[in-house]
């Protein structure tokens, strides 16, 4: 090119949009008429160059650039263990493959891993490597080095290109070798091979070497024999009596276990998506704080939606706004193509400037799996954080760090380190709830029948922490001298169990109670800590009045109706003991174990004689039919239409408080007193609409 600089197919591409792309922007002409084209690629150390490499060849592929050209010649980084750097050979592009290498060792093992990658994509069916450019260095041995190597791999050399100081003149004069004049050797080498590429060379297989033979075969290192039959590596020699003896010896450790965090899908229940959207769904109840996806378009959509969907459907079935579920205070990076390819933090930073114009109480920033693989570094975008205004980085890297769960957790431990005042002192009549159920239809009506409760005996809630709280609330946690854990399953101990050890808080047993003997002891618990039995008493005694006026009410209805019930393996005692009350019957209750742990579906097993664990879904309809139940009550909707029955679905997070069965039993009383039990309600549209819509 003579020193003209040639505009960079990525650095174009950074600049300019799709409909604006013309292909002479980065087609320059050289010597001979050669057209030139440079693919670019970002700054070092951020970005994705594989990802580049792909973009400009489908910059080529779209503009038709190789079309008016006999021959291309890709020059190209071959030994990346990468997609994107494997682009240019594979058959789409090339036809023919030469390996440019010395004589030095890790030259050749790139030469090897070429070939590697070029099996990968050829198999033992096509015939694309023209053989080895022996590019010299004049190191000792290198002739014998190479002649082996290339009888190995079982590939020609085409070409030995000898160290010349035509090669340092014609780059400081920005021209070929073949332009200088002199070097009649060198330029005979060259048109050589290219007469050689004109008429057509033989082309071979792929057969790279294995590690252990390119040693012996470059190195001459004595390689360990191999067992082929059953792949069992054996030392090539035996060591001495008292050395082996010594390495029987020898102490293998086990590994250590996994941090804590990194809970069995055996021991917990699985929920399905990204730790990207798990932790998103967590921090939006931050209510004061700007949550940045830094992630394209699309994965925040699909957050979002999944934020929002459970709010919409209470809205526009029921009337019910759920603000922080409707509109969640969330945004996007938008990550494109420039910043998969060239690094998005410049982009980040510009989001986060302009969300702190806005004065937030902070600004939470969660990266996805696109800007987790490229490597931008999102804890870098800390350091914009103002006096009163943190910037916090999660780096949840999508499904790279883990489920939705693990999402959830990360984001809980990282506002917890970041957002607590750890030398705020307790004092008052204060509790924080804890790990409150993040998607669900109960979770807004289960914090109000809870702050009723403690409002009766004069107690206020300090944090929740996270349903709906500020950050002001998480500086100020510690205040509360009382924390209730709202969901006792293994995610929320794990958090009681750090925030016990790293602030030294203090717990209520339990989490959010269920039914009447719960609450009763739940009131009572709190009635001792903060000195009021007086006051959980009459709490008690007044939802014991109500609660045995409404048991009566249901009696004359519901009393010798047989349930049958499917369930998850989670405690039921909630709805057995109201059941009971009323003067129900079990006929069959189905465990799905899904974790394969102890059944716990009660503490009373007497009251519910035939428990049975249950992996198949006929074995449910089989009881059905057997026992002619009044009652069908799962934890999903069930499919079965036909029979004299009532089918219902029970919550995965019940109604907390007294009366948590009542509400269901209720629905049921009224479908039997209106239609007798005989099925006629499943026809009728307005009562589908009030009771189950």
């Amino acid at each position: 090119m003579h020193g003209q600089v040639i505009p960079t197919v990525l650095d174009y591409l950074k600049t300019t949009s799709p409909e604006q792309e013309t292909p002479s922007a980065i087609l320059q002409t050289g010597f001979h008429d050669i057209g030139c084209v440079e693919a670019g690629g970002p700054k070092p150390g951020v970005g994705c160059a594989g990802r580049g490499i792909i973009s400009a060849f489908e910059f080529l592929e779209r503009h038709h650039i190789k079309e008016p050209y006999d021959i291309v010649v890709y020059d190209v980084l071959g030994d990346v263990v990468c997609g994107g750097f494997a682009v240019p050979v594979r058959r789409k592009y090339a036809d023919i493959i030469f390996l440019v290498t010395s004589g030095e060792y890790m030259a050749l093992y790139a030469a090897n891993n070429i070939l590697r990658g070029i099996q990968n994509f050829d198999g033992n069916t096509y015939h694309r490597v023209a053989g080895i450019l022996y590019n010299e260095r004049r190191i000792p041995d290198e002739d014998m080095r190479v002649k082996a190597f290339a009888q190995a791999v079982g590939l020609p050399v085409c070409a030995k290109i000898p160290r010349s100081d035509a090669f340092a003149q014609a780059e400081s004069q920005y021209k070929t070798v073949m332009e200088l004049s002199g070097f009649p050797d060198e330029k005979d080498i060259f048109r050589t091979l290219a007469i050689k590429v004109k008429e057509g060379l033989p082309l071979y297989l792929a057969r790279p070497l294995t590690d252990q033979q390119l040693e012996h075969t470059i190195l001459g290192a004595n390689p360990q024999k191999t067992d082929i039959l059953f792949q069992k590596t054996v030392p090539a020699t035996i060591a001495a009596p008292h050395i082996q003896k010594e390495l029987e010896t020898v102490h293998i450790p086990t590994p250590d276990p996994l941090p804590e965090s990194h809970t069995t899908l055996h021991e917990r229940m699985p929920l399905y998506g990204c730790a990207f959207n798990g932790a998103a769904t967590a921090a939006i109840h931050l209510t004061d704080a700007l949550i940045i996806a830094h992630s394209p378009k699309s994965c925040a959509f699909y957050t979002w939606q999944n934020i929002s969907s459970s709010g919409r459907k209470n809205l526009f079935n029921r009337g019910i706004l759920m603000p922080s579920a409707i509109s969640p205070n969330f945004s996007c990076t938008n990550m494109g193509q420039a910043e998969i390819v060239f690094g998005g933090m410049d982009r980040l930073k510009s989001c986060v400037t302009t969300a702190l114009k806005r004065k937030p109480g902070a600004v939470i920033v969660i990266s996805s799996c696109v800007s987790g693989i490229i490597g931008d570094d999102i804890k870098d975008i800390e350091s914009l954080s103002e006096d009163d205004i943190p910037v916090i980085a999660m780096a949840a890297d999508g499904d790279i760090a883990g489920d939705y769960m693990e999402g959830i957790r990360m984001c809980m431990d990282i506002l917890a380190e970041k957002l607590i005042d750890p030398f705020i002192k307790p004092a008052g009549r204060y509790v924080n709830l804890v790990h409150e159920t993040g998607v669900s239809n109960n979770r807004m009506l289960n914090y109000r029948i809870i702050r009723s409760l403690l409002e009766q005996m004069d107690i206020r809630i300090n944090c929740r922490f996270l349903g709906d709280a500020t950050v002001k609330d998480m500086k100020n946690f510690l205040a509360a001298p009382l924390n209730i854990l709202a969901d006792t399953g293994e995610d929320g101990q794990r958090i009681k169990r750090r925030l016990m050890e790293k602030y030294g808080c203090r717990f209520l047993d339990g989490g959010f109670p269920v039914g009447f003997q719960a609450s009763a002891r739940f009131v009572r618990q709190l009635g001792i800590y903060f000195q009021c039995k007086k006051a959980a008493e009459q709490i008690i005694n007044k939802e014991k009045e109500v609660y045995d006026s409404r048991i009566h009410a249901l009696k004359p209805i519901l009393s010798g109706k047989r349930i049958l019930m499917t369930t998850v393996n989670i405690n039921m005692d909630w709805l057995i003991e109201a059941a009971h009350t009323i003067g129900m019957e079990f006929s069959w209750i189905g465990v799905l174990n899904y974790l394969h742990t102890e059944l716990n579906i009660t503490d009373h097993p007497e009251n519910c004689p035939v428990i049975e664990e249950c992996t198949d879904f006929s074995r449910i309809e089989e009881k059905i039919y057997l026992l002619k139940p009044d009652i069908i009550l799962s934890n999903y909707t069930s499919s079965i239409e036909e029979g004299n029955y009532l089918t219902d679905s029970m919550p995965m997070t019940p109604v907390a408080g007294f009366h948590s069965a009542l509400h269901i039993f209720e629905k049921w009383a009224k479908l039997i007193n209106l239609h007798g039990k005989k099925g006629g309600w499943k026809d009728d549209k307005s009562l589908f609409e009030k009771y189950y819509a």
